[in-house]
């Protein structure tokens, strides 16, 4: 298997809405506000339409859930769901806080990428895996995408 480059982008995030401990962990919920991302093969914004849904164990391991809409340059909309984990570390804390950021490689922040689009012109995205690698912008998190191809 390789990884191929596909796109970086960053989602601009606001302030989670604290939903309290669940039984199954502390839930948050973080509006996705907007961003951009860019690439060889996709360019464009990201709608303010979607969210994160975070849930924390108690081990401090949090479960991302983000449902988003990318739209591009050339006006093709394609939906975007991704989950993977985060680490709720000091460091990760401390960028937040301070509005900061850290480097790729620095943060436990790793996702799974899946997509839909009924626009012609990218249906090859309707049956691409990517990972991506996460870390803390001012406003937000920047990811690294990569599509996964047969060796």
């Amino acid at each position: 298997m390789h990884l191929t480059a596909l796109m970086r982008f960053n989602v601009d995030v606001a302030a989670p809405i604290e939903v309290g401990p669940t039984p199954t962990g502390q839930r948050m919920v973080a509006n996705i506000t907007g961003g951009a991302f860019d690439g060889e093969r996709l360019k464009g914004r990201i709608h303010a339409s979607g969210a994160d849904w975070i849930l924390v164990d108690q081990g401090g391991m949090g479960r991302v859930d983000v449902r988003i809409v990318l739209e591009t340059d050339d006006g093709a909309n394609i939906y975007v769901t991704y989950g993977g984990f985060l680490e709720m570390s000091a460091r990760f804390g401390q960028a937040i806080a301070s509005r900061g950021e850290t480097r790729f490689g620095e943060l436990y922040l790793i996702t799974q990428l899946r997509f839909e689009t009924g626009d012609a012109r990218y249906q090859w995205l309707n049956h691409t895996l990517a990972v991506g690698e996460g870390r803390v912008v001012p406003g937000g998190i920047e990811y690294q995408v990569y599509e996964l191809t047969p060796a």
